[in-house]
């Protein structure tokens, strides 16, 4: 069923690559929009581990299985909780370098390993979705901010938490959380700070602040300084001082050694974190459907990418396999939100959990 179907998928992410890979080896015409330009140096974001259930299943089906295992840090799978007023470290589970489990990738790694896959016109760098229009000869009809248009049977909003495909759905529109974190980098690591953020991810909670260290590729640590706060206590602060001098007044009293990754750190990216409710979901339109952020933002707590990999997986081989694409495309949607509402409500309570007093 895949002649004369064009499937337009909106965000060039870990979800929509892998959607568009299955997607395309079974003969559719697929489109990926993605905002960013081919060369664009803006971050790719830390590291990601995917399960073998869910990360990891959804690249078995795409045939990029074997593919990750070489390339993916195994080593790097240790995780520690480390007490915010001594230092010291009070638990510590490191899986067997070599035993695959939930191996880590640096997300970009991951990206240009989905997007090796594509054929190379499949991505059209550069096109940010602007409005959604019934299509001429498609069903649907896709402007850009750049001025180009396309039409397509299918659009996949692949496009994350502040989605423009999921307006066309509902007007639902994600939550503050309470909490916010500070995204920053070191780039070369000082032998004590190595030591700090070892062989995986290392925790620190203290109350209405947490601080999280994350091995990534290359020997860099990513560094997420957490704080429950109102936005606007945030505001008013950083309108007084500079991001950095705020995030490292904001963790006094805390040990020594875990306030030197704070100045080690380089420039922060503030990033609030929000979430959909947890019985979030859409009434069906014929054509379109969300995946991954997009169909069901949480807080980040290892869940995120591998649930949207296994929801793209699900909805490629649905549209794939059913006697109609469009009827397969409901189906797979179902199966995402039933799963995303059995997720959800833990997700959001354990990570309130994390800055408890």
């Amino acid at each position: 069923m895949a002649d004369n179907i064009s499937i337009a998928i909106i965000g060039g992410g870990p979800a929509g690559l892998t959607a568009a890979v299955i997607l395309e080896q079974n003969g559719f015409d697929v489109t990926v929009f993605e905002e960013a330009s081919a060369d664009s140096d803006r971050s790719q974001g830390g590291s990601l581990d995917l399960h073998p259930d869910s990360g990891q299943e959804a690249l078995r089906r795409a045939g990029l299985l074997q593919q990750f295992r070489k390339i993916a840090r195994h080593e790097d799978q240790q995780s520690r909780m480390i007490n915010h007023r001594t230092g010291e470290t009070e638990e510590d589970t490191h899986t067997p370098e070599g035993e695959i489990d939930k191996p880590e990738i640096d997300r970009g790694e991951l990206k240009i390993l989905l997007q090796g896959a594509l054929s190379p016109k499949t991505i059209q760098w550069g096109h940010k979705l602007h409005y959604m229009d019934y299509g001429l000869k498609k069903n649907h009809g896709l402007m850009f901010r750049n001025g180009s248009r396309y039409e397509a049977d299918i659009v996949i909003g692949a496009d994350g938490a502040w989605s423009r495909v999921r307006a066309y759905l509902t007007p639902e529109r994600p939550r503050y959380s309470g909490i916010t974190f500070f995204e920053g980098w070191i780039n070369q690591p000082s032998v004590r700070i190595d030591s700090i953020a070892g062989k995986g991810t290392a925790f620190s909670f203290g109350g209405s602040e947490a601080l999280i260290t994350q091995r990534n590729g290359g020997g860099r640590i990513c560094v997420y300084a957490a704080m429950k706060r109102d936005i606007d206590v945030i505001d008013q602060n950083i309108a007084r001082q500079d991001i950095s001098s705020y995030v490292r007044t904001s963790y006094q009293g805390w040990d020594s050694s875990l306030q030197s990754v704070l100045s080690a750190t380089g420039e922060y990216v503030r990033r609030p974190i929000h979430s959909l409710p947890v019985d979030f979901g859409w009434a069906p339109r014929p054509g379109i459907t969300l995946i991954g952020d997009a169909a069901h933002l949480m807080p980040p707590v290892g869940v995120g990418v591998n649930l949207a990999m296994l929801d793209a997986s699900d909805i490629a081989l649905a549209v794939s396999e059913a006697s109609h694409p469009l009827n397969g495309l409901r189906h797979a949607e179902n199966l995402i939100m039933e799963r995303a509402r059995d997720i959800m409500p833990a997700a959001i309570s354990g990570f309130q959990d994390w800055f408890s007093e």
